[in-house]
């Protein structure tokens, strides 16, 4: 029997999800919630380090059907990826008062790998000088800069082939120079604050994504961990256990005792949306919330950790007080679009060149094709006050066939909200407020960007015709900006370092609880996206607890 390489992914997906090995037959000594980015290196990473120790990797998700997962493995698709629910979990903040009381749509990743199953596949690191500041014991930017080459090395993070670019690339860098963005490479250190440049992706020579998953659990379960890793998909973790008794201590109300230990967690199917039958699993040594930086803040709130007013609202007993949830940090993006005229519509969103079966069937065969090629272009940076970068397409949408051309501007940040549980059920979205742009001087900066967005549309060659129309004839001020700006879908922020978690990435109160995710990030990366910096802390704190777990600590 034939099976395509699509349906093929999806077998061994199952496979990962059901296959017996010795964690399936008693407690596992390690719990890791959540199957994300952080959640698949952590995993893979721990199993291979502690062949003795049993490592349990829960994942809300089920298993990816053939059109999922084409979509997944598409680069070209990423944008189609976001209309699936159990690809990309998407609800809308509370009203904000900073952008006229308009709610904004917050994404985060519904399936096996996270984030980097379903988002662009961008590889950008942060300005040097960033992740010494975090406040993360022993990781100093030196370190850093090693991590992120051996998480980039194990992901296959490269530029892509030229003829897996959009097709007028090369007219967009040029364009971008004549406004001021020279062309750069951002490989290598100290990375440049100013110009443009081809993004490093995380698909490989056949124009394929390679996630997390892909990258770091795939080869860990056909490996060295065939016996002693267990990936359990379609649960989803309710709660964490941990001895109710006094003398076992923790802070509450302030107070500070001997440490928690955790002993597990609760967790139910992830068809329950009830959440009526809970079930336990117990951790023999340690837990980690891998589960994001909207999973892990929710999770321990809906445990007892966190501001108690927040949880006696959400009808949750307190039992921890620590300030989850807060400094909550999303990037600002706001977009210019140009619509150009003269010259042939992009190939990469030509429908007719979309829905060709000859297209589909070379991408099958290994052989890359315009379902490889990626969904945007590029990337720029800019330093004009306080910075930002730029990510610019010639998709512009899910649906292929507008000629546009549109850039957006994702600038630094210091604005941070707050995420509250509405309840105690896992599937309920949370409350947050993200308080976008409201710090002073970030309507300037973002406006900075985007003059320098709209003068690159404006210095494209004039066979291509561009005229922009968005905002077009409107005013570019700060009404533009509040009026149309959202969320780049970087998050950071809710169990940050310093105040919900110790140096060592643990939980404040306990000893054998970690949160290692984009959640635990004190600040957004800047002029850089979070993933690679989730794939460096991931790879951090999986040596960092490899060691401290061999020598029999926690």
């Amino acid at each position: 029997m034939l099976v395509s390489r699509g349906a093929l992914s999806a077998l061994l997906l199952l496979l990962v999800a059901t296959a017996p090995t010795a964690a399936a037959r008693r407690d596992p000594d390690i719990v890791i919630i959540g199957g994300g980015t952080a959640g698949c290196v952590l995993a893979a990473r721990l199993c291979a380090a502690l062949p003795s120790q049993r490592v349990v990797l829960l994942e809300r998700s089920a298993p990816r059907n053939e059109t999922e997962e084409f979509l997944v493995r598409s680069p070209r698709l990423a944008l189609s990826s976001w209309e699936l629910p159990s690809l990309l979990d998407a609800f809308l903040t509370a009203p904000e008062k900073t952008l006229g009381g308009r709610r904004i749509r917050l994404m985060t990743g519904a399936t096996l790998g996270g984030g980097s199953a379903v988002n662009i596949g961008q590889w950008t690191e942060p300005l040097d000088g960033t992740v010494g500041g975090w406040g993360v014991d022993g990781l100093s930017d030196a370190v850093a800069r090693r991590l992120y080459r051996r998480a980039a090395k194990q992901v296959g993070v490269a530029v892509p082939r030229p003829e897996l670019r959009q097709e007028y690339t090369d007219e967009w860098l040029a364009a971008a120079a004549r406004a001021g963005l020279p062309t750069i490479s951002d490989i290598g250190w100290p990375q440049p604050d100013h110009g443009a440049w081809v993004h490093r992706l995380t698909v490989d020579t056949a124009g394929r994504r390679r996630d997390a998953c892909r990258a770091y659990v795939g080869p860990a379960l056909r490996g060295a961990c065939a016996r002693n890793l267990q990936v359990r998909q379609g649960v989803t973790v309710s709660k964490l256990l941990w001895d109710d008794d006094p003398a076992s201590g923790g802070m509450v109300a302030g107070r500070r005792r001997r440490p928690r230990k955790v002993s597990g967690v609760a967790y139910v199917a992830s068809t329950d949306r009830s959440a009526a039958r809970v079930r336990t699993l117990r951790a023999r040594r340690a837990v980690i919330s891998t589960a994001g930086a909207v999973g892990s803040p929710a999770l321990l709130q809906r445990s007892g950790i966190g501001p108690p007013a927040v949880l006696r609202r959400a009808g949750v007993t307190p039992r921890v007080d620590l300030p989850v949830g807060k400094r909550f940090t999303t990037r600002p993006l706001v977009g210019i679009t140009h619509r150009y005229s003269g010259v042939p519509l992009a190939v990469e969103n030509n429908a007719s060149v979309l829905a060709d079966p000859a297209a589909r069937q070379r991408w099958d065969t290994g052989r890359g094709g315009v379902y490889g090629v990626a969904a945007f272009a590029g990337l720029g940076r800019v330093s004009d006050r306080d910075g930002g970068y730029i990510s610019a397409t010639f998709t512009t949408d899910a649906e292929p066939g507008a000629p546009l051309f549109r850039a957006y501007c994702m600038t630094n940040t210091a604005s941070a909200g707050r995420l509250s549980v509405a309840d105690a059920n896992p599937f309920t979205p949370p409350v947050v407020e993200t308080n976008l742009l409201s710090k002073r001087g970030e309507i300037a900066t973002m406006l900075a960007c985007l003059r320098r967005v709209s003068a690159m549309g404006d210095s494209f060659a004039p066979v291509f015709a561009m005229r922009e129309t968005e905002p077009g004839r409107r005013p570019l001020d700060e009404k533009y900006v509040r009026g149309s700006a959202g969320s780049s879908g970087h998050i950071v922020g809710g169990c940050q370092v310093g105040t919900v978690l110790d140096g060592r990435l643990r939980v404040r109160g306990f000893d054998n609880l970690y949160v290692v995710d984009s959640s635990a990030i004190p600040s957004i990366p800047p002029s850089a996206g979070s993933m690679a910096s989730v794939y460096m802390l991931a790879e951090f704190a999986a040596a960092r607890l490899a060691r401290v777990f061999r020598l029999g600590g926690v």
